[in-house]
């Protein structure tokens, strides 16, 4: 088995928060930090302000994204990654609502590596991040990062 990788999460609405939460737990996927906006986001990335102590916040192996949040969407926070060395190698995963095609391909213009559609149905939910956890932690080969 693989050493837990951080995986931070980028959601403002806290139902969702909540539902993530349970869903890595009961597809028993560790190593989940959560962040409420896009400028969160890049303060994590950064380890600034409460993220500065990097044995609390380590920085993630993949990021899991929605586009839609306050202060900074998850697509300027996609553009303000790929544009820094050496982080722009993160693997940045879009986690939204919407199955529009446009905000699906304008997330790969950004940069996204994979856009997830979030399911409606729990256990739908609990599929999604297995799959999510065994292709991006086990599977694939992730870059070395800070």
């Amino acid at each position: 088995m693989k050493k837990e990788t951080t995986i931070l999460l980028a959601e403002d609405d806290e139902d969702d928060v909540m539902l993530l939460r349970r869903a890595f737990q009961k597809a028993e996927v560790g190593g989940l930090q959560v962040v409420r906006n896009g400028d969160e986001a890049i303060h994590y990335l950064m380890g600034a302000e409460a993220y500065g102590d990097r044995t609390l916040y380590p920085f993630p192996g993949v990021l899991l994204i929605d586009i839609k949040m306050p202060r900074r969407s998850g697509l300027e926070v996609l553009q303000w990654v790929r544009q820094r060395e050496p982080i722009k190698r993160l693997p940045i995963v879009v986690l939204s609502s919407s199955p529009s095609v446009r905000e699906i391909n304008e997330a790969h213009q950004y940069g996204a590596n994979s856009y997830l559609v979030k399911p409606t149905e729990f256990q739908e939910l609990v599929k999604l991040i297995r799959a999510f956890a065994e292709y991006w932690l086990y599977v694939s080969k992730l870059p070395s990062l800070p």
